[in-house]
């Protein structure tokens, strides 16, 4: 996503340095580094860009999970793709119609560490019965179980450069499969990186290959302010996505819900389906 530094010459700079290490090192799947930056508070960077920030990691994860969530009549049944902070996890959970949810993420270290050093981000949600944590390849888990799911979440790292370890995660094959544990009506989102004018590449390639196996496709996005970008996501389904057809849709479901976003707002929820006009023409 963003990267930190270590020494600060720009006032961007600034907010991303380093002012003391809490943990770094290695895992078996990726560098990692919690620290205290100067300005966005406690910050997790994996392999030298910024994941998430204490300062915003709200905004983000409720950008991330509630659409989907909200959008669905009834969501019991929840996989999470990655989420190793457990603040996706912590949302989908505020959600009482959640009977089961699965985490898979393949870095049991990582998600130690997490729970260890970050444990305010997850609140608890590792501990609730309904959670069950798998660590393992999210591609192997998906040949080996049987179940099906009314909505999945994507919180993975960006998809950058087609060789890399995550481009797996974003293919048609991949969908193929992952569609196959799918309930009628499911529901699929993904980070889908920033939303800028001059690159749109990477995000036009989530659509493209979610579109190959799904029927509707649509992008929003919001500012989190500590990746200094428009954050992009994309949701797919085979049914109509019924936010699109009635105004003011995600503030009148999470009244409906008892769902309060105190990062967002339900209000800037509905507006992230409102993407700048030059962004909509660039999006394929």
């Amino acid at each position: 996503m963003i990267k930190y530094v270590q020494q600060a010459n720009t006032s961007d700079e600034v907010s991303r340095k380093v002012e003391r290490i809490i943990a770094g090192g290695r895992t078996d799947y990726q560098e990692y580094l919690i620290f205290q930056s100067a300005v966005h508070g406690v910050c997790i960077s994996i392999d030298g860009d910024i994941q998430s920030c204490e300062s915003d990691e709200g905004i983000y994860h409720e950008a991330l999970v509630h659409p989907a969530m909200l959008a669905h009549p009834a969501p019991e049944r929840v996989l999470i793709m990655g989420g190793g902070e457990g603040a996706t996890a912590r949302e989908v959970l505020r959600h009482d119609c959640v009977r089961q949810l699965v985490m898979v993420d393949i870095d049991r270290e990582f998600v130690a560490l997490c729970r260890r050093h970050l444990p305010k981000w997850s609140q608890g949600a590792f501990d609730d019965p309904r959670i069950e944590v798998r660590y393992q390849d999210i591609r192997l888990y998906l040949q080996e179980c049987m179940d099906r799911f009314d909505v999945v979440i994507g919180d993975l790292v960006d998809l950058r450069h087609p060789d890399s370890s995550a481009a797996s995660l974003y293919t048609r094959d991949f969908y193929a499969e992952l569609k196959r544990h799918l309930n009628q009506g499911a529901i699929v989102v993904t980070q889908g990186g920033a939303l800028v004018t001059e690159d749109l590449e990477n995000h036009n390639q989530i659509r493209k290959t979610l579109a190959s196996n799904f029927r509707y496709i649509d992008s929003y996005g919001t500012v989190v302010p500590s990746f200094y970008h428009l954050w992009g996501f994309v949701v797919a389904s085979d049914n109509p996505l019924p936010y699109r057809h009635e105004q003011g849709f995600f503030t009148a479901r999470s009244k409906e819900r008892g769902i309060f976003l105190p990062a967002l707002g339900e209000t800037a929820l509905d507006a992230s389906c409102s993407l700048p006009r030059i962004i909509q023409h660039k999006l394929r």
